[in-house]
């Protein structure tokens, strides 16, 4: 190049000259220029920009750099950002002394790297009120509707980081999630160690132990064009993340891959380091790959186990819309069906791995973080989408009285396929569980909802509508062609057929059973076609010398059952009879009663009308009562019931039979043991003469 210049005939040219001799002198300039520079002057502006990008004042007590280096540093001491008046503490950041070194070698490359960043005593303390307003948000105003602020950091490459002294202080009311921990980091290389960077954050959520450990090779080393591989193992309460990440361009996490592992007792508890609604489970171990770019969170390869059961699947997770969106397509192989008592708030109680206090103090999580107000800690602890998953077991309750806890249910989207290819439920003859689940806008469907009998099934959809204070819910559920035989593996049952029903309902409530307290609607079951025991046939007549005889020889004859019907309607919590009958060879069975869901209590009689003429007869109906945890059946000698005759019983159940066959099933109207026994109801002739009577 200098032989170049020297034999360029324009290279003794004047202008050439003064171009050369200006460009070194402004080189000169420039550098005496910031060598004499008065950096603390910048205190003002630096302290405005950031007061301008945080909407809240910022101080900073002196600012220095070092120039004449080919590593040109800048520090800033005293740094202090200021929390909003509302919020608890005074600073929302504050550093003693900030040291950043830049690289100009790597910068004529057209690389940003820092040689140091030393960070000393910064403590940051952020908060979040109950109504969503934030410290960190600009201007202090409430969250915008886009979550574009969730996009991940883009850092240059840091060839050494410290961090000495570090707090870091978290109160977010509407999470019910209070953080304390310390935060140090530093590179320890000597004798080529792989682990050579550590940065260590210990402290408590929510008054359990939290504890963060990343390794990483030496930063040295970093070249921004070559991956950064690094671990980071995480432990929360009960939970433990495990990571393995790989950064293609230190530091930019705006794309990174992460093998991971998460373990834990319920995996709703992740919703305080994943901020998703996930439901209340058993004991759980998930893995795959993480992948992340720009707004999306991918795992393709999601498999593990969570209690008995197997899950495998896709899952994404989407940021930047309004809410954060959940898809994922999950199978199990083998799924027992004990491991969805949790999320049903059912079954044995949940351990909390991130809350103080017990299940009714807002326990077991599922999604999500209640609006209650005031600071967590012991006296509140984490909320959960259903909560409290032993309140019914606790109060002598058959339906779960675990409250949905809305704003997680609000603060996410999701759309969800789950098949179960094979399930494990010894008391109930499941055989598969399918749904697809939408959640969107605080509005929850599961449509379709389909569980597979051995013989039958039952499908339908479920809708709750969490937008509001109090969660609107609608089932509409119908069982369809399900052998009552698949319910008795062992013995002769007492009833045999098909059984066809629906259940559709429309109430509001936080939980199963506050749904169940308000709801209006029907429940109606029909057998077509079917057969009884003689013995129970009898008695409801009652025929107490046959009925009695027959059970005490264990007598297992079976009396034809032509058509039964039972329909009750809801009315605020309360299940009232409007129709149960069934007719049998021998006996017109007629019933009524009522149940009240709001206490589960039962109060149900069930009456026969012989077809013949009986020499010795009891008038007291048989009676269904307790509660639907612990129902009874016996007799009332103090109760007479009014013998009003078959031909006049049908007459009366004329109406309500014809109306349950078409809300259940229209066919059924054409079956032929309901359509006669809808044609003798029509007749004013009693049934005892329309049909022959057995013989002796």
């Amino acid at each position: 190049m200098q032989a170049f210049l020297a034999n360029h005939p324009l290279s003794n040219h004047p202008v050439v000259k003064w171009i050369v001799l200006s460009i070194v002198g402004l080189i000169v300039i420039l550098l005496l220029a910031l060598a004499l520079f008065d950096w603390n002057a910048l205190r003002g502006p630096i302290a405005r920009l950031i007061s301008a990008r945080t909407g809240n004042p910022t101080t900073i007590d002196k600012v220095s750099a070092h120039v004449w280096s080919w590593e040109p540093s800048l520090t800033i001491e005293g740094l202090n950002v200021r929390n909003p008046s509302w919020a608890e503490r005074p600073d929302m950041a504050s550093v003693q002394k900030i040291m950043v070194q830049v690289s100009l070698t790597s910068l004529l490359r057209g690389s940003i790297v820092l040689p140091l960043v030393q960070l000393t005593s910064p403590v940051v303390s952020l908060e979040r009120e109950k109504s969503g307003r934030a410290s960190w948000d600009p201007q202090n105003a409430a969250p915008a509707t886009s979550n574009a602020g969730n996009a991940s950091p883009h850092f240059p490459a840091v060839r050494r980081l410290v961090i000495s002294n570090g707090e870091i202080h978290l109160v977010d009311r509407v999470r019910k999630l209070s953080f304390n921990g310390t935060l140090t980091a530093d590179e320890r290389a000597n004798g080529g160690s792989d682990s050579a960077f550590r940065l260590r954050c210990l402290g408590s959520i929510n008054g359990r132990a939290f504890h963060l450990q990343a390794n990483g090779g030496p930063l040295i080393n970093v070249d921004p064009h070559k991956p950064y591989g690094f671990s980071v193992d995480v432990t929360a309460g009960d939970i433990a993340l495990a990571l393995q990440v790989s950064v293609p361009k230190p530091f930019d996490f705006g794309a990174y891959d992460a093998k991971f592992e998460l373990s834990g007792t319920d995996l709703a508890d992740a919703y305080y380091l994943t901020n998703l609604a996930l439901p209340n489970t058993a004991k759980y171990r998930l893995r795959g790959t993480l992948k992340h770019a720009g707004n999306e969170f991918r795992i393709e390869d999601f498999r593990g186990t969570v209690g008995a059961s197997d899950l495998e699947g896709r899952v994404l997770v989407v940021l930047g819309g309004k809410r954060p969106k959940l898809t994922a397509a999950l199978t199990s192989k083998r799924l027992d069906i004990a491991d969805l008592a949790p999320s049903m708030g059912t079954g044995a109680p949940v351990q909390q791995g991130l809350s103080v206090g017990g299940p009714n103090t807002g326990g077991a999580a599922s999604g999500g973080a209640a609006a209650g107000g005031g600071a967590p800690g012991a006296a509140q602890s984490a909320e959960a989408l259903s909560g409290g998953a032993t309140a019914a077991s606790q109060a002598g309750w058959l339906l779960p009285d675990a409250d949905l806890q809305v704003n997680r249910v609000r603060g996410m989207d999701a759309d969800v396929n789950f098949d179960a290819e094979s399930v494990d439920s010894p008391k109930v003859p499941i055989k598969q569980v399918r749904f697809h689940l939408v959640l969107n806008d605080g509005v929850l469907r599961i449509d379709p909802l389909s569980l597979a009998l051995a013989q039958g099934q039952f499908a339908g959809s479920v809708k709750i509508d969490a937008s509001g204070p109090v969660p609107d819910s609608q089932i509409d559920m119908r069982l369809e062609d399900v052998d009552l035989a698949q319910f008795f593996p062992k013995g002769e049952p007492a009833l045999r057929g098909v059984l066809a029903g629906r259940v559709e309902l429309h109430g509001a409530g936080e939980s199963v059973h506050k749904f169940a307290s308000t709801a209006d609607g029907s429940v109606s079951m029909v057998i077509p076609h079917g057969q009884i025991r003689s013995a129970f046939a009898e008695l409801t007549g009652i025929n107490i010398a046959k009925g009695l005889g027959l059970l005490l020889s264990k007598d297992q004859t079976q009396s034809e059952l032509r058509c039964g019907v039972a329909s009750f309607e809801s009315d605020h919590g309360q299940l009232n009879a409007k129709t149960i009958v069934m007719d049998t060879t021998n006996v017109l069975i007629a019933g009524h009663g009522d149940v009240n869901l709001r206490t589960e209590r039962i109060d149900l009689a069930v009456q026969g009308d012989p077809k013949q003429l009986r020499l010795l007869r009891l008038r007291s109906p048989i009676e269904v009562t307790g509660t639907l945890l612990k129902p009874r059946v016996g007799l009332d000698p103090a109760k007479t019931a009014l013998q009003a005759g078959a031909g006049a019983a049908l007459a009366t159940l004329l109406t309500p039979v014809a109306a349950v066959l078409a809300f259940i099933d229209p066919g059924l109207a054409k079956n032929a043991d309901c359509s006669a026994l809808l044609a003798q109801a029509t007749s004013s002739v009693p049934l005892a003469q329309t049909t022959p009577a057995p013989a002796p």
